[in-house]
């Protein structure tokens, strides 16, 4: 097991600067950029250190020479090479150049790229270009729908580029179990795949919420819960519906927060919580003047102490701040690991990043150190199909 570790948390922590694939740039051709491109990489400036990837067991399978990279998905990471944006695969190859000036994750084996001079587009696996009819990419596909905006207005494009889903929309989101939330002249419904609408655009908040996908409306003073068929399930005036499991439903009134149990059709007001956040597996967490309490999907406090946070559950264990450290807490309420960590992240694949005085590592689910970080590096990030990217200085 790891060591015990005291110090105060504000001397150490170590923040990791994630990805955000829009924010960087590349150009195609030094010799025959656009205008645009050439101004572009005229003010780029390579990132202080490389960025590679590291395998389960610790070990660097691919070399550090990017300026930056996404995470693995669907077998491919997008990765910045002196300012232009490309792919690679899981060893490493190069299987879509660099030539991009942005370029996000694959979904559904097609992936958004930002081009120079052009709007954004979705590729392929082998970086052919979709055919866009006079749309450009606002969002990753989902369900075989994409975002796409014509003009001002938003539609939903299929998996052939084609406009299945009419740009009438001031805003939209993706799809979820078949149902889309979107906005039409200020107000909020709930369309289908085929565009029809389930819910009328006639709210004010809308939330696909829980495991058994209940949708949770706001209008005037009224909150509403609908199934995804756009069956009435709760009716309660005067407040708000933030939450839901499936099961119970959180609640916000004037006097604070409380359960609202579906099934039952009754309040469950055992503790005024000043805040009440779901965080997954069917488990709460209730916000009162102490902290934050771990509640089972009955509302009842299953915690034996109150944490300044919890986060939400991954892998059956939830990271927890209490005090100036962090550790890991199981689904029953017992704390696995406490009074170790500067800080703490969630558990993806397996494994969880967490900060020590001298930087940053990986504990298995037992919280066991699963390796040391490689020789020389500064920073990682979580794990994607079985690979973490590690920053070199």
């Amino acid at each position: 097991m790891l060591l015990k570790i005291s110090w105060p948390a504000r001397d150490f922590l170590v923040i990791s600067l994630f990805l955000c694939a829009g924010l960087a740039a590349c150009r195609q051709d030094h010799s025959s950029g656009s205008e645009e491109e050439s101004a572009y990489m005229a003010d780029y400036e390579s990132s202080v250190g490389k960025w590679g990837f590291m395998n389960k067991e610790g070990k660097v399978t691919i070399k550090p020479v990017f300026d930056d990279v996404g995470l693995f998905s669907e077998g491919l990471a997008a990765v910045n090479h002196k300012g232009l944006w490309g792919f690679i695969n899981l060893k490493g190859k190069q299987i879509i150049k660099p030539v991009f000036r942005s370029a996000w994750a694959f979904h559904e084996k097609r992936a958004r790229v930002l081009p120079f001079d052009h709007p954004a587009i979705f590729i392929d696996q082998h970086g052919k270009a979709m055919v866009a009819e006079d749309w450009s990419a606002e969002d990753d596909f989902s369900e075989g729908r994409a975002r796409v905006k014509v003009g001002d207005a938003f539609g939903f494009i299929d998996s052939t580029g084609k406009i299945v889903i009419q740009p009438v929309y001031t805003r939209g989101w993706n799809f979820r179990n078949g149902v889309c939330v979107v906005e039409y002249h200020e107000k909020l419904g709930l369309i289908d795949l085929k565009g029809s609408y389930i819910l009328n655009p006639e709210f004010d908040f809308i939330k696909i919420a829980g495991q058994q996908n209940i949708i949770l409306c706001h209008k005037s003073d009224e909150a509403i819960a609908y199934d995804t068929e756009g069956k009435e399930l709760a009716n309660l005036p005067g407040c708000k519906m933030v939450d839901s499991d499936g099961h119970l439903i959180s609640v916000r009134d004037k006097a604070g927060m409380y359960f609202f149990n579906l099934s039952k059709q009754t309040s469950i007001k055992p503790i005024s919580y000043i805040n009440i956040i779901y965080l997954g597996n069917y488990l709460w967490a209730g916000k009162t003047k102490e902290g934050y309490w771990l509640l089972d999907d009955q509302g009842q406090i299953v915690s034996s102490i109150a944490y300044n946070q919890i986060n939400k559950f991954s892998d059956g264990l939830a990271a927890f701040s209490k005090g100036d450290f962090w550790g890991y807490i199981d689904e029953k309420g017992t704390e696995r690991i406490s009074d170790v960590f500067g800080l703490a992240w969630d558990y993806k694949e397996g494994y969880a990043r967490v900060a020590f005085k001298d930087g940053i590592g990986f504990i298995d689910t037992q919280q066991k150190l699963a390796f040391y970080p490689p020789e020389g590096s500064i920073d990682l990030r979580d794990y994607a199909e079985g690979m973490a990217a590690v920053h070199f200085q």
